[in-house]
């Protein structure tokens, strides 16, 4: 079970950390509309919070198979 709410926590921290991400892209867009950076310095900011985003969409998926997992044990 403690494994179970080990996930769950590093489950959240992911959340968290996608929502920063965006937030990231969103004040880019935002910078970048105000006319205060270039197109250029823009994507290249866009593109590497994509590949953060790359980096915890796998670990979520393997963190909510493992709950998946330990449940289905739990009913056997």
């Amino acid at each position: 079970m403690a494994e179970n709410e080990q996930i769950k926590h590093d489950l959240l921290l992911n959340i968290k950390r996608l929502e920063g991400i965006l937030e990231r892209i969103d004040k880019f867009c935002h910078n970048y509309d105000q006319e205060k950076t270039d197109a250029s310095v823009t994507v290249l900011k866009i593109k590497s919070a994509i590949e953060n985003l790359r980096d915890v969409i796998p670990q979520m998926s393997k963190d909510a198979e493992s709950i998946d997992e330990e449940i289905n044990d739990e009913k056997d």
